[in-house]
């Protein structure tokens, strides 16, 4: 008796664990008179109310019947967690909502980080165009190229590639280092002591075959310009050292995508972010190099719209019959979309070492956003006048 008794109360909990939890009631009306009202589990009631209209329209095409609705759609919201049991959530479209947002986030974090970390020049200012007004010769105009990282947080973005049934296994670590090559120049000011600097960065990780295979299912583009105005505060000797220091002010705008595709289950991400700064850099060169250090307050405008595709025969038990029929009603849309977009204002310190060899400058630099505990790094070649 105790057995059966026991038997009976582990039957009861595991019916109680499986059973689906039920957000509400939807009904549908799709012409000629023809109603159903239906329970609606709790992860799918968001996406069945925004896309109501559009499974009424594909219940009308599809000429179902109200017994047939009622019927096949009542049996597939109730076992809908039944035909969950062995995929990684019981919850994908919640998880995959909640989890692009969250990667929204992430990006509108790092994208400010990989913008400042451009246009890193280690002295706080290279001089006056003296040449060009006919005073005496100096160092006064630079070009070259920049390569620059900033650490990117994926957890979210795996998160919605398992979701999505989307093989993500081979995005080892958490953190992503999103990368930046950059091409800048800088002129040095005329009558006034500034100098005047623009960058300009495009990258699509399909052009590395070490890096798109590194970071697969997953691709990363963008593209970026900006500009900056350096003035002079301080350039006075001090020992071996020479001292320079400036006040500066630019702006960035940089915009892209994300892309985690495979087998017609997928998300898109295309983000766009305006950033303006000001700061300060003190530099202090001695021989050869030059070390400096400085900081930035950053108010950057980001914006991230998502898009989603659900392969819901990959998610769910296609081999059952009863899916294929319902999917066909149209009553679990595959496809979806969102987004966010906000204001952020943060700082973040920088700082690193310059080598000044004559023509050829070479600066190494790391940054640190305070607030979101941003790292971000960058090595420059340049040639300098």
């Amino acid at each position: 008796m105790k057995k059966i008794t026991k038997g009976l109360c582990t039957f009861a909990l595991l019916s109680l664990i499986s059973a689906p939890t039920f957000a509400g009631t939807v009904e549908f009306n799709w012409g000629n008179g023809q109603t159903a009202t239906v329970n609606i589990p709790d992860d799918l009631m968001s996406i069945v109310n925004d896309n109501k209209s559009a499974i009424e329209n594909a219940l009308t095409t599809n000429n179902v019947s109200q017994t047939e609705f009622q019927t096949n759609v009542n049996d597939f919201y109730n076992d809908y967690s039944t035909y969950l049991q062995n995929f990684s959530t019981q919850t994908p479209y919640t998880d995959t909502v909640n989890g692009l947002d969250d990667f929204c986030g992430a990006l509108r974090d790092t994208i400010p980080n990989t913008q400042t970390i451009q246009n890193v020049w280690a002295k706080s200012w290279i001089g006056m165009l003296r040449d060009m007004v006919g005073g005496e010769s100096d160092w006064n105009f630079g070009f070259g190229v920049n390569a620059g990282v900033a650490t990117l947080d994926i957890t979210a973005l795996k998160k919605v590639g398992n979701s999505l049934n989307v093989d993500m296994s081979n995005l080892k670590s958490d953190k992503l280092v999103f990368p930046t090559i950059t091409a800048d120049i800088r002129l040095g000011g005329i009558v006034l002591p500034f100098d005047f600097g623009f960058v300009f960065s495009t990258l699509d990780t399909r052009w590395f075959d070490s890096i798109d295979k590194e970071i697969a299912p997953s691709q990363f583009d963008y593209f970026s310009i900006g500009s900056d105005l350096r003035y002079k505060i301080l350039n006075k000797e001090a020992g071996p050292f020479n001292l320079t220091a400036s006040a500066s002010g630019g702006f960035y705008y940089t915009s892209g995508g994300v892309n985690v595709e495979k087998d017609d289950s997928g998300a898109s991400l295309d983000f766009s972010s305006t950033t303006f700064f000001g700061g300060a850099q003190i530099s202090a060169k001695a021989l050869c190099f030059v070390p400096f250090v400085g900081g930035r307050i950053m108010l950057a405008k980001s914006s991230v719209d998502w898009k989603a595709k659900a392969n819901w025969n990959s998610i769910l038990n296609s081999a059952d019959q009863n899916i294929s029929q319902v999917l066909s009603y149209g009553v679990l849309p595959s496809e979806f979309e969102g987004g966010t977009s906000n204001w952020s204002f943060r700082p973040q310190i920088y700082g690193g070492l310059g080598l000044d060899l004559f023509v050829i400058d070479i600066t190494v630099s790391a940054s640190y956003d305070i607030v979101k505990s941003i790292l971000g790094g960058a090595v420059s070649l340049r040639f300098s006048l």
